[in-house]
């Protein structure tokens, strides 16, 4: 492990580091997120790494123990100062990327639990990492709803390399009440 100035400060290391450490213990984990669109769309810059994490505020502890192993530490300040976020979010920093957070996305919902199943195994700057498939990815976005979030669902489907599956992305959108924000993203994309 790098540590120090013998580190590099940007997502890649960050990243390895975490998927070395939960594929040591064969935890599944799921890249989403800004990072995760340079699988699927057009990267943009970003001031996390976001991981999808099969489990919950008080199963996180198998997740928790390896990062914490690679010196990574819960980030104490950010988790007060965000206590709606405490059942979903649990944010890390390390010393050799301190601007730089990890926040582990607990699967709460089962939008989550089928994203963690359908994710594809990708190489990112060198690094084999499980990312949410490009549907998924629009999903978790579009319920996000924020702006940034939406020109983030217009790279992947304005992609065409993207095989998306549009019988799913429907069945999601109904079940979620995002038929309208769908609609939208595919007629200004032009699928």
């Amino acid at each position: 492990m790098l540590s120090g100035n013998d580190a590099p400060y940007d997502y890649a290391w960050l990243l390895g580091e975490a998927v070395a450490a939960f594929s040591s213990h064969s935890l599944p984990y799921c890249l989403i997120g800004a990072v995760a669109l340079g699988a699927h769309g057009r990267p943009r810059a970003t001031q996390d790494l976001d991981l999808l994490i099969l489990a919950d505020r008080m199963g996180s502890d198998a997740y928790l123990n390896p990062l914490l192993t690679r010196g990574f530490a819960i980030s104490s300040e950010w988790q007060d100062s965000n206590p709606l976020a405490r059942e979903v979010v649990l944010r890390l920093n390390h010393p050799s990327a301190p601007d730089f957070p990890l926040d582990l996305i607990f699967a709460t919902s089962e939008l989550h639990h089928t994203t963690l199943k359908r994710r594809q195994p990708q190489s990112l700057g060198g690094i084999h990492v499980s990312v949410s498939s490009p549907e998924d990815l629009i999903l978790l976005k579009l319920v996000a709803s924020r702006p940034r979030d939406f020109d983030d669902v217009m790279t992947v489907v304005a992609n065409p390399n993207a095989q998306l599956d549009l019988d799913y992305l429907w069945s999601w959108a109904d079940r979620l009440g995002l038929q309208s924000e769908l609609h939208y993203v595919l007629i200004s994309a032009k699928r």
